[in-house]
């Protein structure tokens, strides 16, 4: 005998839905980033080359973005990420394996 399980899922739209997919970054300058401890903001610099991941909307800057670098959560605004870094594309791998399978 089987239970039929009920859930819901939450569909977010428009920038959050864009922040909450995991989205990649590489640093093309260096740049300032803040980092809030405890309840203090510390000042950071996100070197070039730098691989910084998008966490979601920054809860405290209100054009910004929670990013994750070196394991620290660090918050940007979205001008600064966008104008300094370029987006990393992984490669689809569903479509290879789909050839693949049909060879």
């Amino acid at each position: 005998m089987t239970t039929p399980l009920a859930y819901s899922v939450a569909i977010p739209r428009g920038e959050a839905r864009n922040a909450s997919v995991r989205q990649s970054y590489r640093t093309k300058k260096s740049f300032v980033a803040v980092h809030f401890d405890d309840g203090k903001g510390e000042i950071g610099f996100l070197p070039e080359g730098a691989i910084l991941g998008i966490v979601g909307p920054s809860s405290c800057l209100r054009e910004g973005f929670e990013i994750l670098f070196e394991e620290q959560v660090y918050n940007v605004f979205k001008a600064d990420l966008f104008a300094r870094c370029s987006q990393m594309f992984e490669p689809r791998r569903a479509r290879s394996r789909a050839v693949t399978a049909c060879a």
